[in-house]
């Protein structure tokens, strides 16, 4: 179903860096500036924190079913673990496949002093990865956790197919904002801001350029101040 780069159903698309353009990526606000190159890339950790005030401003929940396979996400996650007050975690590296294994308690913790709460992972058949719905159904519960009231939720995934298959009149017949409603609807259920998702549209065969384009952005985004209500 998924190859190293294709992280949809949908057939891969070309190998060909050029292929991936600016307008195959939908970013959180317009006209985000691109900075400077982030360092190579590097295999992603299980848990890292880059925190300056005692208290992580940001927590990024990140997720693959194949991080082995994976190339434009593991490119994500640099900027990711890099940015200043901010934990990152990698559900696969820190509970393995035990999708009943995650410690609620902590879990739930690290929500009540964080400001931004951002969910990270490759479109999984039009849906987040099993890990990442696993953990919102035992982290999260039946309720609403009154832990994440008022705090932002972003939502940073990626896709194999271009921005042309993701619009109405396109093969899916959907933007990727209407295949992440689920996470906008929970996000209102549970009192969130929720911001524009930063999707990366047509990532399948990324090349190096557009990978550290992917990672400007993304630590571009991440630099802005959380949104809350």
């Amino acid at each position: 179903m998924m190859n190293e780069r294709d992280n949809s159903p949908e057939r891969p698309e070309s190998n060909r860096a050029d292929n991936v353009s600016r307008r195959s990526v939908v970013t959180a606000g317009a006209g985000l500036a691109i900075g400077a190159a982030v360092p190579a890339l590097m295999s992603g950790t299980g848990a890292r924190a880059q925190v300056t005030n005692g208290r992580p401003r940001t927590l990024i929940i990140a997720s693959h079913p194949y991080p082995d396979r994976s190339v434009v996400n593991k490119a994500l996650w640099e900027p990711a673990q890099a940015a200043e007050d901010t934990m990152f975690k990698n559900l696969e590296s820190v509970y393995g496949d035990n999708l009943q294994g995650f410690d609620r308690t902590e879990e739930r913790r690290i929500y009540r002093d964080m400001e931004r709460l951002v969910l990270m992972f490759p479109i999984h058949w039009f849906n987040m990865t099993p890990m990442m719905k696993a953990y919102m159904n035992e982290v999260w519960g039946s309720g609403a956790p009154s832990e994440l009231r008022g705090k932002e939720l972003l939502v940073v995934t990626t896709t194999a197919g271009g921005a042309d298959a993701y619009r109405p009149e396109g093969r899916l017949g959907f933007t990727i904002e209407e295949v992440l409603t689920p996470l906008q609807a929970s996000a209102n259920y549970t009192g969130m801001n929720f911001s524009e998702p930063l999707a990366f549209l047509g990532a399948a065969g990324a090349g190096a350029d557009a990978l550290r384009q992917y990672q400007d952005t993304l630590a571009a985004r991440l630099r802005e101040a959380p949104r809350r209500t």
